[in-house]
């Protein structure tokens, strides 16, 4: 079937770059330091990069169909919420629940999800797909690394933290970029060409060496222990998060097919790749890595079974 061989022509680099990583590191050309600083890098120049250059080259008028936004935004809303509630019943800190809903709400659409809606649906997908970055990267991170920072101050109280680590999280370099990058399209001024084309650079290395950086933590990885949390994560993202989607649009109002279709596509993709070296600013690198496996795998099956469903690709 194509559709089955052109996923497949996806996901197989990815898998690629995730075993190289974890050769190097596991033949010992470099050391677990060594693949941190890779991942500092990607969270502080590579995905800030990317991110800008995502939101900063559409147009502000695709961010207008606030149909798609309220469906998207609330359903990846849920999938955080529950997985949230889930990791507190089982008495995780207040940032390891942050993670656990982030796992189980935020899509890699940039890597995976992008090439696979363009093939399904062409340049008219572009429209969604620039929305759902938005809900992704200016709602559902944002909020995840908020209650992540939260939980890690020292202050009494959930407000109190909350306010104390307000200042950091817009420090954030991930989100000042998005920030910027909104700022870009609804004002229509872009950076001087060369500032452009340094930032299309740094852009292009987030996929490449997140995905290299995630292997080499894998490494000496034990996951006895941790067989539960990394069903709950994956199971959430893979099978919670397009179910909320479904939810979201029989309550809402309708809204084109097309659109629908997308979010469903979008929401069954894994987790981004970058949610590794995001557990490695909150000591969850372990957790965070050993999901990317499984889920990515898994995703495969989720992929295919939803485009089958929406009839994607068919014609």
């Amino acid at each position: 079937m194509q559709d089955f061989t052109y996923i497949l022509s996806l996901t197989s680099p990815t898998f690629l770059l995730i075993g190289l990583g974890f050769l190097v590191v596991r033949l010992g050309y470099l050391s677990r330091d060594a693949i941190r600083t890779f991942g500092w890098f990607v969270i502080n120049f590579g995905l800030p990069a990317a991110m800008f250059k995502a939101l900063s080259s559409r147009s502000f008028q695709d961010i207008l169909h606030f149909d798609y936004l309220l469906i998207f935004g609330l359903g990846s809303l849920l999938s955080f919420l529950i997985l949230f509630v889930i990791a507190r019943v089982r008495r995780k800190s207040l940032t390891e629940c942050a993670m656990f809903g982030l796992g189980g709400s935020l899509s890699n659409s940039l890597m995976i999800g992008f090439p696979i809606i363009l093939q399904l649906f062409g340049e008219a997908a572009l429209v969604p797909f620039a929305l759902t970055l938005i809900v992704e990267n200016f709602f559902i991170l944002p909020l995840a690394l908020a209650l992540a920072d939260t939980g890690q101050q020292n202050t009494d109280g959930f407000f109190r933290s909350l306010v104390t680590a307000l200042p950091q999280l817009l420090k954030n370099p991930v989100v000042m970029s998005i920030g910027v990058g909104l700022a870009s399209a609804l004002t229509g001024l872009q950076p001087p060409a060369f500032v452009a084309k340094a930032i299309d650079m740094l852009a292009m290395t987030v996929g490449g060496l997140a995905l290299f950086t995630i292997g080499g933590m894998l490494v000496g990885l034990r996951p006895a222990g941790m067989l539960g949390d990394i069903s709950i994560i994956v199971l959430g993202k893979l099978i919670l998060h397009p179910v909320c989607i479904v939810l979201m649009i029989m309550l809402m109002p309708p809204m084109p097919a097309l659109f629908q279709s997308v979010a469903l596509v979008l929401a069954c993709m894994p987790m981004f790749s970058i949610y590794a070296v995001f557990g490695l600013r909150y000591n969850m690198g372990e957790l965070c890595s050993a999901v990317l496996l499984p889920a990515t795998l898994l995703a495969f099956f989720s992929i295919n079974l939803m485009i089958w469903l929406v009839g994607a690709g068919s014609s």
